[in-house]
């Protein structure tokens, strides 16, 4: 009887530890899935204090007659420094631009071709740049912050651009991560289309 017992109280001890672990695994998932339950504010503020980042990157370019489509990895570390390399298509894979205090050089790994140019203008106010968007939206007096399904969305007007009239980025609120970076004209025709496949934000 007593072997009984001290097995079927060992039984239960189990059952029990399992139930607990089950309740953290789920709370933890839940808070996950919530962003940490930070709120629009939060992640605004979060997102704007980002500084540098490494990120692969889908683009399409639309402009009135076709479509372009690249693939990029892009790498900032401050606003002295950016590097850039295409990866696709294949007549641009390889080529590099490279941003560091106050210089640019344009080079291609697969032809070990290089140019160098000085005195250029910070290149990260391009618009291909996260912190490009978070500059703009920072300094915007035209701008919002909205969820819609799920999806943090920043968004802001330009000023005193004819080609650009609003930027939307698309935050995950689950991984705080940004996960899409859209650029539409003065008729609101979508031009710019940045998808992150991979990002690490502050590095």
């Amino acid at each position: 009887m007593g072997k009984w017992f001290k097995i079927l109280a060992f039984i239960i001890i189990i059952i029990f530890a399992l139930l607990i672990c089950n309740f953290f695994i789920k709370s933890n998932y839940k808070t996950k899935e919530n962003g940490n339950n930070k709120s629009k504010q939060e992640i605004e503020q979060y997102i704007l204090n980002v500084t540098s980042y490494k990120a692969k990157i889908k683009v399409t370019v639309c402009s009135n007659k076709n479509t372009n489509y690249y693939e990029f990895e892009q790498e900032v570390r401050s606003q002295s420094y950016t590097k850039q390399l295409a990866l696709s298509p294949e007549s641009l894979a390889g080529m590099e631009i490279i941003y560091e205090n106050g210089i640019i050089t344009v080079q291609n790994t697969k032809y070990n071709l290089s140019q160098i140019y000085e005195n250029y203008p910070y290149i990260s106010s391009n618009s291909l740049y996260l912190t490009s968007f978070i500059d703009g939206y920072r300094n915007s007096t035209s701008k919002e912050i909205t969820e819609v399904d799920g999806k943090i969305q920043m968004s802001y007007t330009p000023k005193l651009n004819k080609y650009i009239n609003k930027q939307i980025l698309y935050i995950n609120k689950s991984s705080l991560e940004p996960q899409n970076l859209q650029v539409f004209d003065i008729n609101n025709e979508l031009r710019v289309d940045i998808i992150y496949n991979e990002i690490e934000l502050n590095i």
